[in-house]
């Protein structure tokens, strides 16, 4: 019998949303879905679900309970201010919590119009046996992005805020494209105009 391959999924949802000034990922719409909500969807399909949160956000914990996902908090700087901290820690917290996978989709909690399929697209790359996946819409490269089993050290080891881009900086020979047909990996919501103009597309439905 051949070996089953699970892929995990890790949602990065511990950022501090400054820009927007406040948390983001519980802004609602008009259907009184959070915006981590609607992330949230396009990872339902996987079965090893982690969201990577920040210990002050109990709503959100809540949330991502609701949904399936495995919860993991990081320190905010006020608990941990000497601590390494950014994206860079997320990642290593989600992957611990998620050691056993043969391979990882990073997805950000802030990309509400990332569709099923294309998660589908990137697992179903690692699980043929691609190292890196990464998605493009229009020549245009987009999250999530997708790692197998062998970059868990590298992951592990990094520092800073620049999350896995490094990775794919320093591999790009490695890189698997998959072109989708999906503009939902080149949007995320930064600041109240990003969500106004996400609410906008949701009602002329043009991305969803």
């Amino acid at each position: 019998m051949a070996c089953l391959v699970v892929i995990g999924a890790i949602v990065l949802a511990a950022g501090h949303g400054s820009r927007f000034g406040t948390n983001k990922l519980l802004q609602k719409n008009a259907a009184g879905l959070a915006l981590a909500s609607l992330s949230a969807r396009a990872l339902q399909g996987i079965a090893c679900k982690v969201a990577v949160v920040s210990k002050q956000a109990r709503p959100l914990e809540v949330l991502y309970q609701n949904a399936g996902f495995q919860i993991v908090q990081v320190p905010s700087e006020a608990e941990a201010p000497c601590a390494p901290s950014g994206m860079s820690l997320s990642l290593r917290c989600g992957v611990a919590a998620c050691v056993q996978a043969h391979g990882w989709i990073i997805a950000l909690a802030d990309m509400p119009g990332v569709s099923a399929h294309t998660v589908r697209q990137i697992a179903t790359a690692l699980e043929m046996g691609a190292p890196l996946v990464a998605c493009r819409y229009r020549g245009q490269r987009g999250n999530p992005v997708g790692f197998s089993q062998a970059f868990g050290p590298a992951l592990m080891n990094l520092s800073g805020d620049q999350g896995a881009r490094a990775l794919l900086q320093l591999h790009s020979n490695s890189i698997h494209w998959l072109d989708v047909d999906d503009p939902g990996i080149l949007f995320d919501v930064d600041t109240p105009a990003d969500w106004q103009r996400w609410l906008a597309l949701e009602a002329s439905a043009s991305i969803r």
